[in-house]
Order: structure tokens, then sequence, then C-alpha cells
């Protein structure tokens, strides 16, 4: 028996084979996109690796002397980083040359002339649509001279990198220039051991630059006298026949959130504010044998009270505020100097109070350098004055510690009371804004 016709049928038919016809269409299209991107990376491909052969077929029928790179070690004519067009692709060829010291014939101080051959690596890399996308196409290759080696009036640079630990930085950039002739400008990565090797190197006095990085690490460097009077790291001096060694400490950039806030008990954010923070590690002296800082800037808060240094360098941190300013510190934490390690998020806080004739910052601790919160200190003079405060908690920027302003410049006694410690007390004469660290004994 022939089923009854319905209306709408024949239009949820034709919906049904749409849905059907579009989702296919979908995976065609897709599939051609892939395949036409397949097939244009493979030709890019391709076309990089005959880039490759065709410089390194140029570099291999050059004069031995002539094999390096412009600005390199060894100097040669040919250019570090070129870029070209080929089929309508945009592709950038790198080019490295090093000297290799062959352990056949023995190393370095033991051979004296370090300088066996040379090594060529030609990287061509390409963008666009069909992009490398790290999978560029190297060539390497190994180059001897005719005859015995010479490498007359050089010498070797060996440069070590590591980190805070002291463990060695893998593909560190090492950048070197120096006014050699010819000049040296070039960039070397390090191997897995934190070294770079370059035998063969121009010898000069004092005209190295060598400056050392690596994405998301702090940098370090040497420095020229019209720089820093008296450099800790000096241009670098390579001499004829002499290994010459440079080290260099980097590591991963910490993180730094200051909020600059008002006295306690309100601790309202106080925006605007000028904090100095000023690192441990030098770069060398002046001409008056003064420490110059690697870090040592006046920062400013914005109107929230608040600054984040990002990319800050580990190290041991002194706060303080410009000599001119018109309040003074009523709270800071962690307490100054604070030691931040590589990769660390450290949130500061620093309360701040009108500076208004003498103060007193005390902050109590336990005996292990661990503050004590909640500490009930009473300050006398014995002729009238009394004033009574209490520690913060944990996590409050007046933690255990106690401020007390507007002081005289004559004694006065602190009495200060902790659950589970015994009471303490203890004569203080104040002379303008003083910081005083008091330990309590425990119960």
């Amino acid at each position: 028996m022939a089923l009854p016709y319905r209306r709408g049928d024949s239009l949820i038919g034709v919906i049904i084979a749409l849905g059907i016809f579009v989702i296919l269409s979908q995976a065609v299209i897709t599939l051609a996109f892939s395949a036409y991107d397949l097939i244009s990376y493979a030709r890019a491909r391709i076309s990089a690796r005959h880039i490759a052969l065709e410089s390194m077929e140029i570099i291999r029928n050059a004069p031995y002397d002539d094999v390096g790179t412009v600005g390199g070690i060894p100097t040669g004519i040919f250019i570090q980083d070129q870029s070209i067009q080929r089929n309508g692709q945009n592709y950038t060829i790198r080019t490295r040359v090093n000297y290799i010291d062959d352990p056949f014939d023995g190393e370095f101080p033991a051979d004296t002339l370090p300088v066996d051959y040379k090594r060529v690596k030609v990287d061509v890399s390409w963008g666009g649509l069909a992009s490398a996308n790290f999978s560029e196409v190297s060539l390497v290759t190994d180059i001897a001279p005719r005859g015995t080696e010479s490498a007359a009036g050089t010498g070797t640079l060996s440069i070590l990198v590591f980190d805070a630990l002291g463990q060695p930085v893998a593909q560190a950039q090492v950048q070197i220039t120096a006014t050699t002739v010819p000049p040296v400008n070039a960039t070397y990565f390090t191997s897995d051991t934190g070294r770079v090797t370059l035998p063969g190197s121009p010898i000069c006095n004092t005209c190295y630059q060598i400056t050392v990085t690596k994405a998301g690490y702090s940098t370090d460097r040497t420095y020229s006298t019209t720089e820093v009077t008296n450099p800790t790291k000096p241009l670098i001096t390579v001499l004829a026949a002499q290994l010459t060694e440079a080290s260099f400490n980097i590591d991963r950039f910490a993180r730094l959130d200051v909020t600059t806030l008002g006295e306690e008990p309100e601790l309202a954010v106080l925006p605007n504010q000028i904090v100095r923070i000023r690192g441990q590690k030098t770069i060398g002296t002046d001409g008056l044998d003064d420490p110059v800082y690697k870090f040592d800037q006046e920062i400013v808060t914005d109107s929230a009270g608040k600054l984040v240094i990002e990319e800050l360098e580990w190290d041991n941190y002194e706060i303080s505020l410009p000599t001119d300013s018109t309040v003074e510190i009523a709270g800071i934490n962690p307490i100054s100097p604070i030691s931040i390690d590589p990769a660390e998020d450290i949130a500061l806080l620093i309360s701040l109070a009108t500076d208004d004739q003498g103060s007193l910052l005390t902050r109590f601790e336990d005996g292990t350098s661990g503050l004590v919160a909640s500490v009930a200190a009473t300050l006398k003079d014995g002729v009238g004055y009394e004033a009574s405060e209490s520690s913060g908690v944990t996590g409050a920027a007046n933690f255990g510690q106690v401020f007390f302003d507007g002081l005289e410049d004559k004694a006065y006694t602190l009495i200060a009371t902790a659950s589970g410690f015994l009471e303490f007390t203890i004569d203080i004469p104040v002379s303008g804004d003083q910081n005083e660290r008091l330990i309590l004994t425990p119960e």
C-alpha cells in the first residue's frame, strides 16, 4: 500500500541533500588546500636545497684563504646573511664558517696551530604561505688547505656562558665585534657545553666587544673605558698563538610587581610615587672609585600605585627613596634588601608616610630571621610621650614591622609583647629617620 504524501517531505529531502553536499564539499576543499600547501612546501624545499647546494659549490671553489664570512672569524668574502628571490619565493641564506682543531694532531694548547681546517654551514630558510617553520635546509662541509695549516697573526678566543647555578647555557647568542683589520662583526651560538671557541681570531689589544644573551634571559657583556672608567669586564685582548678565555653569566628574567601604599591601618593605594631600586651587582667603578651598579633606577608607580618590572636580573636589590622625597618608608614586604632568583615572581609592597621630624621603623624577628606578626609595641620617652602600634600580619606591607613618626632626637624606651615570646624592653636613642632590627626570645 502506498504511503500517503505529506507536505514538506520534498523540502526536508532537499535540505538533507544540501547538508551532505556541504560536508563533502568542505572535505574536498580542505583536501585541496592541504595538497596545495604540501606541494608548495615541497617546491620551496627543493628550491632551498638547490640554493644551498649552489652556495656550497661556490664556497668549495673559492681559494682557501677566502673561505670565511665578512665580519666573521675567520674572515672571508662570503656574506653572513643575505636574501634572494627564486620562483617568486623569498629565501634567506645564512653562512657560517669556523676553524676546526682536529684532535688527530693534538688540541690547543698542545697544538700551537689549532686551525686544521674550516667547517662551513649553509642554512636556507623561507617565508610566505609555504614557510620553513623551523625545518630549514642545512648543509655542512669541511674544507682543508692544500698544504699545512697556517694562521699568522691570530689567536684563539674561547667564550663560556653559564647560569646562576654555574650550569652551561646552550644556544646563548654571542655577539662579537672588534676593530681588527679586517673588522669583526658576527653572531655565534653556544654549544650544549655553553661554549664558543674561535681559533683564528685576529689579534688586537682590548678591542673585542662581546655581548651575550638569550631569549627570556638577562644580558652580560664587556664594557669600554668610555662607558665605565674601570670596567669589571673590559674589552677582550687576543694575542698571537695564545688562548684567550672569557666567561659570561646569564639566566632567566625575574618579575617584580611593586605597589605603593599609605600608612596603616588603612594601607590605601598611594599613586605616582618614586622608588629607587638598586641591585648589588656592579660593572666596575667610576673615576672616583665609586661602584657603578648594573641596575640602579628610580621608578614611578602609576595612578593605581603599581609598576611591574618584567625583565629583572637575579640579584639582591636595595629599596629606598630619593634623597629629596617628601615621604619615608613606614613598612616594606619583603624586607630590603630583596633576594630575587631567576624566573621568580615577587610582589613588593611599600607603605609610605609623610616625612616629618624623626621616625623609628622597627622590625621584629624570631631569631631565625622570620618576622613576627601582631607584636604590640609601646614607645615612651618618660616625660609624657607614649604611642602604641601593632606589627602587621603576613601579606601586609608592614608585616612584622612597627612605625613611629613625629619623634624628637632623644632617647626612647620601647616595650614589645607578642604571643609565644618573652616581653622585650630596649632603650633606643633616636636621631632622624632610624631603622632597628629587634630579635624576640621565645618563651
